[in-house]
């Protein structure tokens, strides 16, 4: 083994490696986003071994010895572009569209790397300076190699710059300038390299510089959306270095001739190393004032029925519990579902995309323009953009209860969420959640509390409670929205898949009024159920005369029965339908609204039956919605209403919901307002 000797000309080199150390120390102990903090720290970790081996080789007057660190230290760097690519397009929101370009630069300097070390393509060997120390010559491949840096840094700030606001690329500006003055400052080092000019390679000032910089931009700026102190990386980092120490005082007293002795003491250090750094990650510390106010909040909301009162106490506790004695989460305003609009306490109404709220659902977690930069949204992110614009927030807080959207709370805050802030975040959103939810039970609850007078308001409400609960039957969901009038009409539904996978369905409307309509439906949807039960395959013929003779009952009691069936098949794509008194249903597709009914469906016949229902047969395809409302939807103008229906028809999840709130804006209806919509899932 060569000996090594001190000489200052490893000084510099020295410097700059622990300036590179102390910018992927600082990554690694601030908490924030996991892509910035892998582009710093993956940039730091692929300078510093050149800036090593550099130093070393500097000490020693191998030549041999020279070769092999440089080729070390030379393969890795060749990922310090791609990482600071990786970091442009992270900060710049244009990582999703660009992780191809991601990737190839990582492909890329993995391949340079296996170049590197396995070939003297790169580094063939080493020079002595005019200065007195080694340095690399260059190989067939060298210029192509040190240029990996200027040429993806370069391409990151440029897709940077073109994505960057108006207001933001006078500082992207200042950043493109002092990248290339750096650039030149290390290009300076080319010329000593093929040895046209130059006493001491310079290349560890612009790093250190850079280094200087990054430290600052991890400490200082919002560059990682630091959440806090990392401190379980803290405990691993020190008891790695415990480990090494205690593996590097064993080598010296026990020596390397002693393998096994040594191998044993340094895996049991490892090992004790490794169990007490989970044990401490493992223990939390306790927020006792935070979860005390989180408890309070949530005894309190629970009781709840006004949203103003939820939003002024979800308001008041992300204020105290959040941020520090000056700084704290200040709420801009809680919004809530109102038919297809967000609702605050102002009044003022929002409205929201459907495909926005099915994301924010999906996401179902707190969201900064930050976050929302590196995540990979599609076709929505311009949506997204706009939501978190709109009024001036940093922070979008969706409110979701049972898989809906049912609020969303926009604040803001000059610093990131810590990982017991989310908590405390998450936890007191999925109260408000439920709070709203139940806060809107009870306006509805009161509404029928108005027509619960009679003895009819009771079956009524039991029915309502059954035909609003949404179905999702294997391939098929039904989405469905009722409310009864006074006194009810009897309007119900039931849906049934068969075991062939194909979908059974029955909407009734009863045309009289309180207690006799209830049971009027009650005993046809019974039949209904008894009718598409057992093994037998199920036509529609064969379900309409299973049907008959309960129907034929009802209606010599006195209560017709007004009813649709229909057979929703996704595999033959086809509908078969019959509509006895009904007014019938609609397919609506990309292109056309499509009516299933009778020519008279306008006009539904007093006391038809089954025996009497016309029948057809309509082609289905499975992106096509079917869309059953009753008589009172459709009043008292139904070619408007058809109209309507395909202007509203993209609110796929809510369509249902949409096209009853619609109608109660109009006043209390005289009749029951049932609207169901199936889709093949």
């Amino acid at each position: 083994m060569a000996e090594l000797g001190w000489s200052w000309l490893a000084a510099p080199y020295l410097v700059c490696s622990a300036l590179i150390l102390a910018v992927a120390i600082a990554a690694a102990l601030i908490r924030g986003d996991r892509v910035l903090r892998t582009g710093v720290i993956g940039a730091a970790i692929t300078a510093l071994p050149w800036a090593v081996t550099q130093a070393v080789a500097a000490c020693t007057d191998d030549p041999l010895v020279a070769t092999r660190l440089l080729r070390l230290g030379q393969g890795p760097v060749v990922g310090v572009g791609p990482n600071l690519m990786l970091v442009m397009l992270a900060v710049s929101g244009q990582l999703e569209r660009r992780r191809w370009l991601a990737r190839v630069a990582g492909l890329v300097a993995l391949v340079f790397l296996v170049i590197t070390w396995t070939t003297d393509w790169v580094v063939p060997g080493v020079q002595r300076i005019p200065a007195g120390m080694f340095y690399l010559r260059p190989g067939p491949l060298t210029g192509f190699a040190l240029s990996q840096l200027v040429i993806w840094l370069g391409v990151g700030l440029v897709i940077a710059r073109r994505a960057a606001p108006s207001g933001e690329r006078k500082r992207m500006l200042r950043l493109l300038l002092g990248v290339l003055v750096a650039g030149a400052i290390g290009s300076i080092d080319t010329l000593l390299l093929y040895r046209v000019w130059g006493i001491y390679p310079l290349a560890w000032l612009p790093s250190a510089v850079a280094a200087v910089i990054a430290l600052y931009l991890v400490l200082r700026t919002d560059l990682l959306r630091p959440q806090g102190f990392d401190r379980p990386i803290a405990v691993e980092l020190a008891l790695f270095g415990v480990a090494t120490a205690v593996t590097v005082i064993c080598t010296l007293a026990i020596g390397t001739s002693h393998t096994i002795a040594l191998v044993a003491i340094t895996a049991l250090a490892w090992s004790i190393c490794s169990a007490i750094a989970w044990a401490i990650s493992r223990s939390r510390p306790v927020r006792a004032k935070a979860e005390r106010d989180l408890e309070l909040f949530m005894a309190k909301v629970a009781t709840s029925d006004d949203e103003r009162k939820i939003a002024d106490r979800l308001a008041g506790l992300w204020t105290r519990a959040i941020g520090s004695d000056k700084v704290g989460l200040g709420v801009l305003g809680v919004w809530w579902v109102d038919g297809n609009a967000l609702v605050t306490t102002t009044g003022t109404r929002w409205p929201i995309d459907r495909e926005v709220a099915a994301w924010l659902v999906q996401h179902g977690e707190s969201l900064t323009p930050n976050e929302l930069g590196t995540m990979r949204v599609g076709a929505l992110r311009t949506k997204l953009d706009e939501l978190m614009s709109a009024h001036g927030a940093n922070l979008i807080v969706p409110l979701i209860d049972r898989s809906e959207l049912v609020g969303l709370v926009e604040a803001t805050y000059s610093k990131a969420l810590r990982d017991e802030e989310r908590v405390l975040v998450a936890e007191s959103a999925r109260a408000a959640a439920r709070a709203l939810t139940f806060a809107a039970l009870a306006r509805a609850a009161f509404r029928e509390r108005e027509t619960a007078r009679e003895v009819e308001v009771a079956d009524a409400l039991r029915l309502q409670a059954s035909a609003s609960r949404d179905a999702e039957l294997g391939s098929w969901a039904v989405n469905a929205e009722y409310r009864t009038a006074a006194p009810t009409t009897g309007a119900g539904w039931s849906a049934i898949e068969l075991p062939d996978g194909r979908l059974a369905l029955l909407a009734t409307e009863a045309q009289a009024h309180g207690v006799a309509a209830a049971l009027a439906t009650a005993a046809l949807t019974g039949a209904f159920a008894a009718a598409t039960s057992g093994t037998a395959k199920v036509t529609l013929d064969g379900l309409i005369a299973t049907m008959r003779a309960s129907s034929e009952g009802v209606l010599r009691g006195g209560e017709p029965v007004a009813a649709f069936l229909a057979i929703l098949d996704a595999q033959a794509q086809t509908i078969d339908w019959a509509c006895a008194g009904h007014p019938g249903a609609f397919l609506i597709g990309p292109a056309a609204v499509i009516p299933l009914a009778p020519d008279s469906a306008d006009t539904p016949v007093e006391g038809a039956s089954l025996t009497e229902a016309t029948r057809g047969q309509t082609p289905y395809h499975p992106d096509m919605l079917l869309v059953v409302a009753s008589t009172a939807l459709r009043a008292p103008d139904p070619v408007g209403w058809q109209k309507r229906l395909g202007e509203v028809a993209p609110a796929t999840g809510r369509l249902a919901s949409v096209l009853v709130e619609t109608t109660l804006r109009a006043g209390a209806p005289a009749a029951d307002l049932l609207a169901l919509v199936v889709r093949s899932r």
